[in-house]
């Protein structure tokens, strides 16, 4: 039972990374075009450079980028990964 829950943590685990990475592609190839490379830390962790999205965000139809769905999907992962482990030695 415990592995079960395990593998739908797991699984909204990855797709809440989906969604952040679509979220971080959507808002800065929006506003930087075919140069949102430069914006690649931004998926991560918020810089100065970073903070300057929210300036420009008043030209973009995407919500605001934030990192914290990432680092949210990286911690039901861990909690995923866990629920697995205690569930196959039970």
């Amino acid at each position: 039972m415990i592995s079960r829950l395990g593998n739908v943590v797991l699984f909204l685990a990855v797709m809440m990374f989906i969604v952040a990475t679509a979220w971080w592609y959507t808002f800065f190839h929006e506003l930087l075009g075919e140069d949102f490379q430069v914006a690649r830390e931004c998926f991560y962790w918020t810089t100065d450079l970073c903070r300057l999205k929210e300036a420009g965000a008043l030209f973009a139809d995407a919500p605001v980028y934030d990192p914290t769905l990432l680092w949210v999907s990286g911690a039901v992962l861990t909690l995923g990964i866990g629920l697995r482990i205690i569930g196959h030695r039970g």
